[in-house]
């Protein structure tokens, strides 16, 4: 019961961790008012792509198991034997070590697919916001490039752990395979994220409607 909770805290804390960077609107003079000269943030998630590069990895990982499964299955005296077991889900040591190279690799895919900080440097610009200390343009977009590479690495590793610490329960605590997976994988991940936006949408409403919010502090 402690392992399942600080699981499912170490889930939460991920899920909603951001990487803050500071920006500054500039300072523009309308009549006798001065607007601007404010000091905000832009949040970038440290789980950009969420849960999607487990998705992808376990499905690419599904069709070599279930071929040489059946070929070994026919075949029980040949290579594809070996081969079934070595990709076979859970106690594997190669099937886990290609698990975590594909959950990188999807991570920072899916990642260069829905951020582009060419465009986010642009709209910084267009608005008149810019990070202190960078340009606005192209150095701003190498900036934020280079931060969400590095927040992305903390993302891709922390899915890693998530993905694959069913088998590590249930090797070191001798439980199920089944049992083992309430610890972990793409059902947590999911359950974790709809609650949040369940959470999210029911605040909205009350926000709409002048009720104090759900996630307003006190």
């Amino acid at each position: 019961a402690v392992l399942f909770i600080a699981v499912v805290a170490g889930v939460v804390f991920i899920t909603q961790g951001q990487r803050r960077i500071p920006t500054q609107s500039a300072k523009h003079v309308r009549g006798r008012r001065v607007y601007g000269g404010t000091r905000q943030y832009l949040p970038l998630r440290v789980n950009q792509s969420g849960v999607m590069p487990i998705i992808f990895a376990s499905s690419l990982l599904l069709f070599p198991q279930v071929i040489f499964q059946w070929m070994g299955h026919r075949w029980p005296e040949s290579v594809f034997a070996t081969l079934s077991n070595i990709f076979h889900r859970g106690d594997s040591f190669t099937y886990n070590l290609l698990y975590v190279v594909l959950i990188f690799f999807f991570c920072y895919f899916w990642t260069a697919i829905t951020f582009n900080p060419k465009d986010m440097a642009d709209n910084l610009k267009n608005h008149g916001t810019f990070i202190p200390g960078y340009r606005p343009g192209r150095r701003t977009a190498d900036y934020l490039e280079k931060v969400m590479m590095r927040i992305t690495y903390v993302g891709a590793a922390f899915l890693s752990l998530v993905a694959i610490s069913p088998t590590l329960v249930a090797a070191w605590m001798g439980v199920p395979y089944g049992i083992a997976s309430f610890y972990g994988g793409t059902g947590l991940l999911i359950a974790v994220s709809v609650a949040f936006d369940l959470v999210q949408k029911i605040d909205s409403h009350l926000v709409m409607r002048n009720y104090r919010g759900l996630l307003e502090k006190g």
